[in-house]
């Protein structure tokens, strides 16, 4: 059987900061202590590897190449990450972080896999070190968000493309939103236009993932193709805390500013599914 460090990249001697769920059938989990790619076509497994300060659970989705995080990165994960936290709203324990900007979300990709012993996955003109980006612009709000590049081939954390958050978001079910076509199942939404909630409250989809359709709208990865005051805005999904319900179906996309920090709009982290 492979080891867990081949299936997954751990270093020898290193705690990893990882909880990985491998779901393959629905919303049912079994528990075996095989990874994904040791199963033999086994339909279900799950691999708990504890972090005690982070602790991000990533779900492979069934089928495809990537695992996507439970649940939006809370501002617990983010400012253990950044070492801030940007959030309008706090005082709860496990809130999303929201009033992140496009760059803001690529940044903590790198920055949490550098912390993992992980390839970052964004580079600006050949450098993956953000904190050495700050340099090489003028202006942070208009910085040129089209020359981050993907390298597609690490193994480290990055956003997910708009294909990849709506195939997550469906669970593999044919609802109207994230999970149920009864939005107060399973999102935070207009109906409580006050702010937004502990992640994880509401009921999942079929793959195990929470608060996709309510709570905060999640940046992705995708560029929207027009310029924004010189840059390219970038794509986010899902519904928020303060949106009616029409902009909260599995398939709601829009566009904005790169640059754009909202109490409505957070994120959410995937990674490569080892092979």
């Amino acid at each position: 059987m492979k080891s867990l460090k081949k299936c997954f990249g751990f270093g020898d001697g290193r705690k990893s900061g990882l909880s990985f769920a491998m779901l393959a059938c629905g919303s049912m989990m079994l528990v075996a202590s095989l990874c994904a790619s040791c199963a033999s076509g086994k339909a279900v497994e799950q691999i708990a590897i504890e972090d005690e300060e982070r602790g991000i659970n990533m779900v492979q989705i069934p089928g495809e190449s990537y695992c996507i995080m439970d649940t939006e990165v809370t501002q617990e994960i983010y400012e253990s990450v950044m070492g801030v936290n940007p959030s309008n709203f706090k005082g709860e324990k496990n809130l999303p972080v929201e009033n992140v900007s496009w760059y803001d979300a690529v940044s903590f990709c790198n920055k949490l896999s550098e912390k993992e012993g992980l390839e970052p996955v964004y580079s600006f003109e050949g450098e993956t070190d953000v904190e050495k980006w700050w340099n090489m612009v003028n202006k942070w709000d208009s910085f040129p968000g089209e020359k981050i590049k993907w390298n597609k081939n690490a193994n480290g954390y990055r956003l997910p493309t708009v294909e990849e958050w709506q195939y997550a978001a469906n669970g593999g079910q044919a609802f109207k939103y994230s999970g149920s076509d009864n939005i107060d199942e399973v999102a935070w939404n207009g109906l409580v236009r006050d702010k937004t909630h502990p992640v994880a409250q509401k009921k999942a989809n079929g793959y195990g993932l929470y608060d996709m359709s309510g709570n905060v709208c999640e940046w992705c990865w995708d560029s929207e193709g027009s310029s924004y005051n010189g840059t390219y805005g970038r794509s986010y999904c899902g519904g928020a805390w303060s949106f009616d319900s029409n902009r909260c179906t599995v398939d709601y996309e829009t566009s904005s500013s790169t640059g754009l920090k909202a109490v409505f709009l957070g994120f959410r982290v995937v990674r490569n599914a080892d092979e």
